[in-house]
Formats: structure tokens, C-alpha cells, sequence
């Protein structure tokens, strides 16, 4: 069994039945393949739930339980580990022991003596991303070197993901470990025992009544912590001359050293929080998080009318980036793998605007960090979309009749910010040519045919407009139709109006919102 049979397993848990073409596309197989992957499950399930081909689809009953059932019974003497879980485990091994045999310690993976060899460059690779290093220890094994605090971070990456939050702040293993991180967990939870208790009474005592990071931040500052107590107990300290301070951070004190204290500060600043009674600003990135705003809100096709949020939110976000993209401390998240093929253009934008930080701060922005900007930004674009905007000028072109025509534009107006200008007949297409509109809409093919003909671009949507038909007129620029007045704007316009002048006034400036 090897890592793609459990990966096949967990999407077919949450997406059975599953059409076989479907999943032939989806992970490349051939259908022999897959056949073969499910009688190796299958040995591992009770019958009620096996995998079982019925018609086109491949079907199974499993649920949560017994998937977190099967995985305990995959042991690496039936499970074949890729690389780099093999070097995953060796590097939290390294990290909680002073000395690791490698060729004894590879034994457990139960794989040829060559594999060592052949993962040497692998473990090499991924020691040089965080400055590490092995170095030899005669007739004894392998210890690892290098920046304690980098140190302890890169270990923290692998262990992060095996564990979960439990009761009072405690770390307990995730239910849904896979073998090689069921490894890893049972080895952190095991040599840190005691340092996980310290680490849940310190956030408990010390920094929950400051801030309160979400879940994931919490899950990683509590890893890092336990980590750290166990490598200072055994004399692995963090140095004056490795301290990492390029921002100004606030000064939690809740370790016994202040070098230490300074990198956990550090550390705790990278992360996101759900509540913080303030922020803490470095007086340098102020001045360029500023300039920031100001090119990108010139990108936007709106006013920003909440200046304070906006600065204050993309100053948080990237005083967080900075620490992140210096340290590696971020995890990849797929949901964000699409923004750039959306928004192309912003993110072009958004890599220009953050040229001066990255060099000024010698870092350079992931694409993770890029594309939460990104939606950051877009979602400032639509909070800030007024009534006062400028609409989006459309002309419905059709055959059909005036009332069915009505209704359509009715909800065009229901959810996008747009000035329907015109409803043109087919046969009436030299009108066109009179009006000033920014889209053609029609929803048939053979009106788009004959737009197209006429050498005027157009979109063609469904009559029943559909989620993907909404897709594509955003795409085309029109912005949603769920508008913002801007308060201090509304008090001055009606100050000092009567009953009958606000209600006239009401009709005539917004009467897309009253009625």
C-alpha cells in the first residue's frame, strides 16, 4: 500500500460513488490501476464498507469512523513511504534527539539499505531551505546543526499537521494521521509530554488574555512552544547572534530568556489573530504600507470610504507576510491556487505595489501570500461599492416580447449595479450604433451569431440566468448590485429636510434601494 491507495481512499470517502471516468481524469490512472488499489483496501476493510465497482461508478458505505479505523491498521510493514514522509520523520527525530543513527532508524520504514543513500540528497535539500545541516558523530549517528530557532521551526512545519487542539490547550494526535505522520505525532507527543503541559499553561496564563490566534496559529504557537521548552531543557538554546528582530514586536515575556522571548514575540506577530486590543505599528513599514494603499486603491473601480479598515487590514496582513515569507512559515492552501487566473491583472498589480517591502525587507512574497492579498483587496472593491458609483451601461438585444424581456431585466437589476439603456430588437441592430453602452447581453445563440456577424462583441447568457452566467457578466465587469451609501455623505445631503423633501429626494437619488 503506498500514499496515492490512502489518497484514493480519503476522496472516495467524502465523494462515493464516484464515476470511474471521473476518477480516472481526476488522478490519472488507468482503471486496472484503480482496481488493483481497491483490492489492496479492501483487505484492510470490513466487507460492509469495501470498495466495489457498481455500473460506471466506484461506490463504498465507509464514513469517518471506520476510515480513521482503516488507517490504524495501515503499519509501515504494509505501507510503502514516499521520500519525503521518510524525511519528515527523520527531521523530527533529529530535532527531539541529540543523535540519530539514520541507518538504524530507517528500519522502521522497512525498506533496502540503498534508500538511505538515495535520500540523502532530499534531506540535504530540505535542511539547506532552513540554513541546517548533518553533521557527522562517530560510531554514534548523525546530529543536526544549525540556527536553533530555524531549527525548531522547520520541525514545527512537519509536526503541526499530525496534531490537534484538545481539551485546556493540550496537543493530541490527529485521529486522521497517516502512517508517517501518526509517526511523528506519537514521537512529539511522546518525548514532549511534559513540555505540553508547560506550553498550554503558558498560552493559557500569559498570552490568551493579550491575543487570540485562530485555530491553525494557535495549533503552531503551541507546537513551537512545547519545542522549545524541550530543546532548552536539553541545552539547545537559542543565541544572542541568532535572534530574529526586523519589526517591531510587543513583548510577551513568557519564556525565562529574553533572547528566546525575543524570536517567540517574533513568531506570535506572524500569526493570525481573531482578537487583538491593538496593533502594534513599525514606524519603517508604516510609511510603505501606505504607499501600498494608495497605488493599489487606484487599481479599484470604486472610492475607498473606509480608509482606517483599509490600512489597518493590509498593514496586518503584511507586518504578518513578512515574518512568514522570511521564517517559511506558511502552508500551502489549494482554495487559493486559482486567484491569479481570476484576477490577473491585480495580481500583476499587487506584485508591483510590493516590490519596495520586498526589497527593503529582503523577503519575497509566496504565492499564497499574494493571492489572500488579492481577495483581501477584491473584497474591499465590493464593501466599498457605492450607489453613487458609475453603473455599467447595458442593452439587452432579443426577439422576445416586450413583458418576458421585463422580467429578465428586472433581474439583471436585482443583482449587478447597471443601467439597462436600451432593449433592441434583433431586427433594430443599427440602433445600436446610436447608443453608448458598455455590454450587449442577449440570451440566445442565433442573436449572438448575428452580433458577432455584425462585428459587435457580446455576451450570451441563459434567459434563467444561472450561477455561471453570473460568473461571467463579474468577469465582464459588472459589479454586484448590493450598493453602500456612505453615511457622512447621506447625513450632509439630507440635513435639515422635511418629510415630503427627504422622501422626493429618496425617490429621485436612490431609487434602486427605495421604493
Amino acid at each position: 500500500m503506498n500514499h496515492f491507495d490512502l489518497a484514493f481512499l480519503k476522496y472516495l470517502q467524502d465523494n462515493s460513488p464516484l464515476a470511474i471516468d471521473a476518477a480516472v481524469q481526476r488522478f490519472g490512472k488507468t482503471l486496472s490501476t484503480l482496481k488493483r488499489t481497491m483490492k489492496e483496501i479492501n483487505d484492510l476493510l470490513p466487507e460492509h464498507v469495501q470498495l466495489h465497482q457498481d455500473n460506471q461508478f466506484i461506490a463504498t458505505r465507509i464514513g469517518y469512523r471506520e476510515y480513521i479505523e482503516f488507517l490504524q491498521r495501515v503499519q509501515f510493514s504494509r505501507y510503502i513511504t514516499t521520500p519525503e514522509e521518510r524525511v519528515s520523520c527523520l527531521l523530527v527525530t533529529l530535532c527531539l534527539h541529540d543523535v540519530v543513527n539514520k541507518n538504524e532508524y530507517y528500519k522502521k520504514f522497512n525498506v533496502s539499505a540503498g534508500t538511505v543513500k538515495n535520500d540523502n540528497p532530499l534531506i540535504q535539500r530540505q535542511l539547506q531551505v532552513h540554513a541546517l545541516s548533518l553533521v557527522s558523530v562517530p560510531r554514534k549517528g548523525s546530529r543536526l546543526v544549525g540556527n536553533e530557532f530555524r531549527l525548531r521551526v522547520a520541525a514545527c512545519i512537519a509536526i503541526v499537521k499530525t496534531v490537534e487542539i484538545g481539551a485546556n490547550h493540550r496537543l493530541v494526535a490527529h485521529q486522521a494521521n497517516e502512517p508517517a505522520n501518526r509517526a511523528i505525532a506519537e514521537q512529539f507527543l511522546d518525548e514532549c509530554a511534559e513540555e505540553i503541559v508547560q506550553a498550554a499553561e503558558c498560552y493559557s496564563r500569559i498570552i490568551s488574555p493579550i491575543i487570540r490566534p485562530g485555530y491553525n496559529g494557535r495549533k503552531y504557537l503551541l507546537v513551537y512552544l512545547s519545542l522549545a521548552l524541550h530543546r532548552s531543557k536539553r541545552g539547545h538554546r537559542i543565541t544572542p547572534a541568532e535572534t530574529v528582530q526586523f519589526l517591531t514586536t510587543y513583548p510577551y515575556q513568557a519564556l525565562d530568556s529574553d533572547v528566546e522571548n525575543v524570536c517567540l514575540d517574533m513568531l506570535i506577530a506572524s500569526l493570525t489573530l481573531t482578537y487583538r486590543p491593538f496593533t502594534l505599528y513599525d514606524a519603517a513599514l508604516v510609511h510603505c504600507v501606505r504607499r501600498v494603499c494608495t497605488i493599489l486603491a487606484r487599481k479599484l473601480n470604486v472610492t475607498i470610504h473606509s480608509p482606517h479598515a483599509w490600512f489597518a487590514e493590509l498593514y496586518n496582513f503584511i507586518y504578518a507576510a513578512i515574518i512568514q515569507n522570511t521564517l517559511r512559515l506558511w502552508f500551502d492552501d489549494k482554495k487559493l491556487h486559482g486567484v491569479e487566473g481570476r484576477y490577473p491583472d491585480l495580481w500583476l498589480q499587487v506584485r508591483q505595489a510590493l516590490e519596495e517591502i520586498e526589497h527593503l525587507w529582503q523577503v519575497s512574497f509566496s504565492p499564497v501570500h499574494l493571492a489572500t492579498l488579492v481577495l483581501i483587496i477584491k473584497k474591499y472593491e465590493l464593501r466599498n461599492s457605492v450607489v453613487s458609483d458609475a453603473k455599467k451601461r447595458v442593452i439587452i438585444v432579443t426577439n422576445s416580447s416586450e413583458s418576458k424581456v421585463g422580467y429578465f431585466r428586472e433581474v439583471l437589476l436585482s443583482r449587478f449595479h447597471i443601467d439597462v439603456v436600451a432593449c433592441v430588437n434583433i431586427n433594430e441592430i443599427d440602433l445600436l450604433k446610436q447608443e453608448a453602452f458598455d455590454l450587449l447581453i442577449t440570451f440566445t445563440n442565433k442573436i449572438s451569431n448575428h452580433l458577432r456577424y455584425a462585428e459587435l462583441e457580446c455576451v450570451k447568457v441563459n434567459f434563467w440566468l444561472t450561477q455561471e452566467d453570473f460568473r461571467l457578466l463579474r468577469e465582464r465587469g459588472l459589479l454586484p448590485a448590493r450598493q453602500k451609501i456612505p453615511a457622512d455623505t447621506f447625513v450632509r445631503q439630507v440635513q435639515g429636510m422635511s418629510p415630503e423633501a427627504l422622501k422626493a429626494f429618496l425617490e429621485f437619488r436612490y431609487g434602486d434601494i427605495f421604493i
